[in-house]
């Protein structure tokens, strides 16, 4: 029989989650300084650079997250989210030295490389040492503690930038941010350690249940595009305050805050009702429709209060999208927890970096265009979830 995890065992899994989300949210604000402190030339370079480094990132980390989540698989999973927060916290010291435009690229796809251990690792060892009753409720823990890790790493980074900014300075300007992270995933770390050790269920264990591929494959494809999507609008916005005037700008650490919060409440308090309302099929293209019309709107704002709404509903489909895509993933994956959560993660990861790149290039042509394309794609994936939903239900 399987036992259920502790309070602070849970809390510790939950730590590592936001600790690897931080230190991807902490490098949003601050990369163009980087790039800038490393003659990233024309402010048109700096935004294409920008969308690069941050695309080299999640590259990487969708090259090496399913060779991570079936090595979680085979040996103690403790293990495998000890090397990758340490790796992510080195990988963020290493930012803060005197880097060119090469060693930035480097040091991008070695912290891409390392936190790609850290979310399958997570998953797989909450769905092997949980009670089954409490798994959806669990992910959607997982899935707020790394919202929480999106809102705090670009405040973090923004906001201990913008007293430097003001005074001229740029070295302190990045380095004190990433230093706070890099030690909060070392933190981390340690809490993992004092974790039980938890292995994933023999394959031979009796009642373990067989995958279902087919239904993995099309919840994959849906998790890329619905993280892409997301990555445009964080992605868009930095790029989009830098081209607005100061004294009508809002922060961009406040529009990722506002997002972080709408999607914590929507998986606390909307999301069951919602289920229970109109079944999971339905919410998840009623969550897609909503994300593509954030994106929309987003499309034609200039920052400010419409930009806020544009968040707020990209945020409300976000919200009810990543744990239910999740929990379609898992509980498909029969024994292979960590292999399946590792794709999933690869899948998030090639989302990510694909809207990244195309948005700093698509964005140096015409500020609307990755928003409206990124709006486009996520409207099809919701006709063609609708479609799957009504071919099930068809006898």
């Amino acid at each position: 029989m399987r036992s259920d995890l502790s309070a602070g065992a849970f809390a510790a899994l939950l730590a590592a989650a936001m600790a690897v989300s931080m230190a991807y949210g902490v490098t949003l604000p601050v990369l163009p300084g980087l790039v800038e402190r490393a003659g990233g030339g024309s402010a048109a370079d700096v935004e294409g650079h920008t969308g690069w480094l941050t695309g080299t990132y999640t590259l990487a980390l969708f090259l090496f997250a399913p060779a991570w989540g079936a090595l979680a698989d085979r040996i103690d999973r403790r293990w495998v989210l000890v090397a990758g927060l340490a790796g992510s916290s080195a990988a963020l010291w290493a930012l803060t030295g005197s880097l060119g435009l090469r060693g930035l690229y480097v040091v991008r796809a070695i912290a891409g490389l390392t936190a790609a251990a850290v979310l399958p690792a997570v998953f797989a060892y909450v769905v092997t040492a949980s009670a089954p009753s409490r798994l959806q409720r669990r992910f959607a823990w997982i899935a707020s503690a790394t919202a929480l890790g999106f809102l705090l790493g670009p405040a973090l980074g923004d906001g201990l930038a913008a007293p430097i900014r003001a005074v001229g300075g740029h070295g302190a300007l990045s380095a004190l941010a990433l230093h706070v992270v890099a030690v909060v995933g070392l933190v981390a770390a340690a809490g993992v350690l004092t974790l039980p050790v938890n292995r994933a269920v023999p394959p031979g264990l009796a009642g373990a249940a067989p995958g279902d591929e087919r239904r993995i494959v099309r919840s994959l494809l849906l998790t890329a595009v619905v993280v892409l999507a997301i990555t445009v609008a964080e992605v868009g916005a930095t790029l989009a305050a830098r081209r607005v005037a100061v004294a009508d700008a809002w922060p961009v650490s406040l529009y990722f805050a506002l997002c972080s919060g709408v999607m914590i409440a929507v998986q606390f308090w909307a999301l069951p009702r919602l289920e229970r309302r109109l079944g999971e099929p339905r919410l998840v293209v009623a969550a897609l429709l909503v994300l593509s019309a954030g994106l929309g709107l987003q499309a034609g704002s200039n920052g400010g209060v419409v930009t806020a709404a544009a968040f707020v509903l990209a945020a409300a489909g976000i919200g009810v999208l990543i744990p239910s895509l999740a929990v379609r993933i898992s509980s498909a994956a029969g024994t292979r927890q960590g292999w399946a959560m590792g794709r999933q993660a690869a899948a998030a990861n090639l989302g990510q970096a694909v809207g990244a790149a195309a948005t700093g290039s698509l964005f140096a042509l015409a500020p609307p265009l990755p928003f409206l394309i990124a709006g486009g794609l996520t409207a099809l994936a919701a006709g063609a979830a609708a479609w799957e939903g009504a071919a099930r239900r068809t006898p």
